[in-house]
């Protein structure tokens, strides 16, 4: 899973997503295919690494961190 998706999923874990764009009401259901995936035996592909930025803007800062490490305040850019 990857794009801005998977920042529901990352925040249904439980992770900081920072300002990453989330949609709230499907966590839920981010939930679900995870718990149904473990019960099946598969694996849920998702980034090792994010590129996070301060603001949504061209001369904003920008650094590469671990999908487990999106600082608070940061927003995740589309993988």
């Amino acid at each position: 899973i990857g794009g801005g998706m998977v920042f529901t999923f990352l925040k249904a874990k439980g992770l900081e997503v920072g300002t990453s764009l989330v949609e709230e009401d499907f966590i839920d259901t981010a939930k679900e295919v995870m718990a149904k995936a473990e019960k099946l035996g598969k694996e849920i592909l998702l980034p090792v690494d994010i590129v996070v930025a301060d603001k949504f803007d061209a001369e904003a800062e920008t650094k590469i961190v671990a999908f487990d490490a999106i600082p608070e305040g940061w927003m995740g850019l589309d993988n």
